[in-house]
């Protein structure tokens, strides 16, 4: 193309279409391949967009159940309820079943007398929530109660048939720590331990809310087959406990009793007789002193 070009005159002035140069670069032009051109290929996201394509999010699913060899876990109504199948299980496993439904439920198995064995032993919630007072006495969030309960409603967790049923919002965005209680294995300390005096405690039907001598306390608790360890109690300025072991004399008064594992228990004393009993001052729930 370059000789032909040369056989123009680049000083004419418009120039005749039908000279024989004109058609013979024509000609030329004409016969030549077309320029190959690349082409840069686009991603398919930058596809779409050049299309004018609409791409459609599809919003995740619900997961309405899951289960695993610890708990079970069903969405009924607007509320998750699980149902605790092993509470000897690892609690991994009980958070994994909690977030595959989209919530931060986290379970912590604890050793217990058979008194508590499959009940909640306390639930801290976590975020926004309805206080009790507003919805009849119980944790909720936007009117769906959160709760740890035995079901049927009163049963001893411990027997065929009755289980800690663990329910909680769809869609709760806080998070729930349930303590669970376990029957604990032999040797092991129970985390139950206020329950001494409680009826099928160790020591139920003995009397300390005014206490009692510990030489009288003593027999009883050996007369049961118990086994019996002493701890001083001593009283901060703002009223707060704290215990030191201690070997007492017979005539140093107990105010409380705790379990502390199968067939032992601990006596919680002071050498002088106090005014009133510090587990007994408006504080706090008073434990069960009265047997």
């Amino acid at each position: 193309m370059t000789d032909l070009l040369t056989t123009l005159d680049p000083s004419a002035r418009g120039g005749d279409p039908d000279a024989p140069g004109a058609r013979a670069l024509l000609a030329h032009v004409m016969s030549e391949p077309a320029p190959v051109r690349r082409r840069r290929l686009l991603r398919p996201a930058l596809v779409a967009v050049a299309a004018g394509l609409v791409v459609t999010l599809t919003p995740p699913q619900i997961v309405t159940s899951y289960a695993n060899a610890a708990v079970e876990i069903h969405l009924e109504g607007r509320q998750y309820v699980a149902r605790i199948l092993d509470p000897f299980a690892d609690h991994e496993r009980f958070t994994e079943a909690f977030r595959a439904v989209g919530l931060d439920v986290r379970i912590r198995p604890l050793p217990v007398s058979p008194l508590s064995a499959g009940r909640s032993l306390g639930m801290m919630i976590g975020g926004t929530f309805d206080r009790p007072g507003e919805i009849g006495g119980e944790f909720a969030y936007d009117g769906v109660v959160l709760s740890a309960d035995p079901e049927p409603k009163g049963c001893e967790p411990a027997r065929p048939g009755c289980s800690l049923i663990v329910r909680v919002p769809e869609g709760f965005p806080g998070s729930v720590h349930i303590r669970l209680g376990r029957p604990a294995r032999p040797g092991e300390d129970y985390a139950d331990f206020d329950r001494a005096l409680a009826p099928g405690g160790p020591l139920h039907g003995v009397r300390l809310r005014h206490g009692a001598p510990v030489k009288d306390v003593r027999a009883e608790a050996e007369r049961r087959g118990l086994r019996v360890t002493y701890q001083r109690i001593e009283i901060a300025a703002d009223g707060g406990l704290s215990f030191a072991d201690v070997t007492p004399g017979d005539r140093w008064t107990v105010w409380n009793a705790w379990q502390v594992r199968e067939g032992v228990v601990r006596l919680l004393v002071t050498e002088r007789r106090l005014g009133e009993n510090p587990f007994y001052n408006g504080s706090a729930p008073p434990p069960d002193l009265e047997g």
